[in-house]
């Protein structure tokens, strides 16, 4: 029976949905939304658009910090950093950064096999970045600045080894706590705690470890008759023990991400696959890994523009040394332009780095669509 509230039905929504009256909600609906996000466009366009479009423009110029010339040099600086004198091109130049990009290119296009465009650009990437990294001056040539390339090196070796570290631990970590155990909200704190500390008290920390006469490792080793190994000033160590620091500091971060990431699996498809007889392994692999895919991407894409920013760790431990071990990008564009006051030239650097950071966000977006 039909009551006369449900008669009302119909003409109610004959009348809501007339054109007019739809549009208004509708200009209304986007009005309100613009409202909502002026604040933060606001803010954005201030602190994020306009010093990059400043940056873009300063970079044109030979632009003295503290002095008034400002010399228009067209692309200049940008020749200055990424060129040189009697520039070659071999196959076997720095061939362990390049095989490691080629290695990583590879991995993450056999993992996207099923998407071929998206595999085909991952790998066409890191072939690309490989090339371009077989440049290098002959015996008789040198580069513009050398510096740059020294940092540009040193970030990529901390990068290339950080990040899949980062990632590994992460998803370890979130594996081992991801039960209903007494005491796993604990641990979860306990390793998520050091995120939040400053890079100054998480610096103070490992220095005082990693210190060859006072430290606890020092003490340590000294129980053993070892005497204490200078971490921060060996040129071999002290990129490692940077990554190490690193590594401790924000592991915590991809461990909440990685949780949350198997909290949205489904619990009945790993109690279907273990009714069917499917080992732990064959869970893991056909469940929990497809189940994370998104998830794994952000992560390491994430982590991967932190690595490329990198300063605070390196700024305070060692400054760049010992010489020019540790020394990184955004150092280099520190002392390109508060030390060495060339402005327009640190600049220029700034943009060389965005367009890295851009071209990274780029593949992270290309991989998380849901185009084929």
């Amino acid at each position: 029976m039909t009551t006369g509230q449900d008669a009302l039905r119909p003409a109610i929504s004959k009348r809501t949905l007339r054109p007019g009256k739809a549009s208004g909600l509708a200009r209304r609906a986007i009005r309100d939304g613009w409202a909502f996000l002026a604040p933060f466009m606001l803010v954005y366009a201030a602190f994020i658009l306009v010093p990059l479009f400043q940056s873009v423009y300063v970079s044109g110029f030979d632009w003295d910090l503290l002095g008034a010339t400002r010399k228009f040099i067209g692309g200049g600086n940008y020749v200055k950093m990424l060129w040189g004198r009697d520039i070659v091109w071999s196959f076997g130049h720095e061939w362990p950064v390049r095989l490691a990009v080629v290695t990583v290119a590879t991995a993450g296009a056999f993992g996207l096999r099923r998407h071929r465009r998206r595999a085909i650009s991952v790998l066409a990437a890191g072939v690309t970045v490989a090339v371009l990294l077989g440049f290098h001056p002959s015996p008789s040539g040198s580069w513009n600045d050398e510096n740059f390339w020294i940092a540009l090196r040193n970030t990529l070796g901390f990068t290339l080894i950080s990040t899949p570290v980062l990632v590994l631990i992460g998803l370890v970590l979130a594996l081992l706590l991801h039960t209903k155990h007494r005491g796993t909200g604990i641990y979860r704190a306990l390793f998520f705690i050091p995120y939040v500390l400053p890079v100054s008290a998480v610096t103070l920390i490992w220095s005082y470890l990693l210190n060859p006469e006072r430290g606890l490792i020092a003490g340590f080793l000294k129980w053993f008759g070892i005497d204490g190994i200078p971490f921060l000033s060996d040129p071999a160590l002290a990129m490692p023990s940077i990554i190490a620091t690193t590594v401790w500091w924000s592991a915590g971060f991809n461990l909440v991400l990685f949780l949350a990431g198997l909290q949205d699996i489904d619990p009945s498809l790993h109690e279907a696959a273990s009714l069917d007889g499917a080992t732990r392994w064959q869970q893991f692999r056909h469940i929990t890994l497809p189940g994370l895919s998104h998830v794994t991407v952000l992560v390491a894409v994430t982590q991967l523009i932190a690595s490329f920013q990198i300063f605070g760790q390196v700024y305070i431990m060692t400054k760049g040394g010992p010489g020019t071990a540790t020394q990184v990008l955004i150092q280099h564009i520190y002392e390109a332009g508060f030390k060495n006051y060339e402005l327009g030239y640190a600049s220029a650097v700034s943009v060389f780095l965005f367009v890295i950071m851009a071209a990274v966000s780029a593949v992270q977006f290309r991989l998380l669509s849901k185009d084929s």
